[in-house]
């Protein structure tokens, strides 16, 4: 399904939107990478045309690490990114929901461990709060913006990144 999801090239640019799972438990955020990658990231994927950001969390969070025992929030975070990967440039729109995942689920009872989609390759993490300034995480200004989560109000941020 991966023709449905929006990602776009402009001429020099990928216009992309994702939607991640803001996932907290007893002060650390679950974070998801490609065993490969050397950075980590919130879980989530791109969005499909005619899906909402809350079925993408929904949907990447099943197919990801198997889970249904899980509540997701409205919105609670939107970031305006622009970077360069490779040789490409990237103008990306992150809307990010807080997930409350029920307390009998597995993943809550293991620091580190590998997801269950076929071909992904993806390895899930902990990490503390509370650390998260010190550890290797992108983008960059999520580590402030994590920070600030527990803030009522909806939270944008436009961010460039620099070469």
């Amino acid at each position: 399904m991966k023709n449905r999801d929006i990602n776009i090239r402009i001429e020099d640019y990928i216009l992309n939107c994702r939607a991640v799972a803001i996932i907290i438990n007893n002060d650390n955020i679950l974070f998801q990478k490609r065993k490969q990658d050397e950075f980590w990231a919130l879980p989530g994927g791109k969005i499909r045309v005619g899906e909402t950001t809350k079925e993408t969390v929904i949907r990447e969070l099943e197919e990801e690490l198997g889970l249904n025992k899980f509540n997701v929030s409205e919105v609670s975070n939107i970031s305006e990114y622009f970077f360069e990967f490779g040789k490409d440039k990237y103008h990306q729109f992150i809307f990010g929901h807080k997930v409350l995942v029920k307390d009998d689920e597995w993943i809550l009872k293991n620091n580190e461990f590998d997801g269950i989609e076929d071909q992904e390759n993806l390895v899930f993490k902990w990490f503390k709060l509370e650390e998260l300034r010190t550890s290797p995480i992108k983008p960059d200004f999520l580590k402030e913006q994590l920070e600030n989560i527990n803030k009522k109000e909806l939270q944008f941020i436009t961010y460039k990144e620099e070469k």
